[in-house]
């Protein structure tokens, strides 16, 4: 099999890699986006990032198992999954976690941005706390900590960590002086894509 032919299986199973083939072989990310369902935009791809997108139930195992095959043992700084309300029920699955749990730094965080429907319900029919009872299941049966959730905009937003961190009992103020710049501004992008996939929904057709 060439390279460009294994570039376009993946990028069919929906993991998105490095385009050099030799590159590719020490490609080691640091951050992983799983995106489930349909999204109206691609997040930036960087050498330390791996993004996956899961728009149906048939592809998330083989999505998954292909993916941890990119990831090393305590590696990950952190996991963003992103999808919207309708794809709680249909394409979320605590294997998400489990796959990715090893890879993940204790202490580092993951998150869950659940998404409205659209930009013209986000205020009206906002995401609420029982919409998610299940990601909260499996974030528990999975073996990561819950540390706040939060609704922002008409999205909720779950942030779990991993155990085994430095200092698992210090409190917020301590939290808040380990953010480096670098996961800062990494927050901050995420927060415009959300916003973008927003966007793009209030003013684009609704591809649910």
């Amino acid at each position: 099999m060439t390279d460009e032919t294994k570039e376009e299986k993946d990028h069919e199973s929906g993991i998105d890699t490095k385009e050099d083939g030799d590159d590719n072989a020490d490609f080691t990310p640091t951050t992983v986006v799983v995106m489930l369902g349909s999204m109206n935009f691609e997040p930036v791809t960087s050498v330390d990032i791996l993004s996956l997108k899961i728009q149906n139930l048939e592809e998330r195992s083989e999505v998954l198992e292909k993916a941890s095959k990119d990831v090393k043992s305590n590696s990950l700084e952190s996991l963003h999954i992103l999808l919207k309300s309708s794809s709680v029920s249909t394409l979320f699955d605590e294997s998400i976690f489990t796959t990715f749990f090893d890879a993940i730094i204790p202490g580092k965080e993951v998150v869950v941005h659940v998404l409205p429907e659209s930009a013209a319900l986000a205020e009206d029919m906002a995401v609420q706390a029982g919409d998610v009872d299940s990601i909260r299941m499996g974030i528990v049966m999975s073996g990561l900590l819950l540390q706040v959730e939060q609704e922002h905009e008409g999205c909720w937003i779950l942030t779990a960590t991993k155990p085994g961190g430095a200092d698992e009992t210090s409190d917020e103020e301590d939290a808040e002086e380990g953010i480096t710049d670098t996961e800062k501004q990494e927050e901050e992008e995420f927060r415009k894509l959300i916003d973008k996939e927003l966007d793009n929904c209030g003013s684009g057709e609704d591809r649910t």
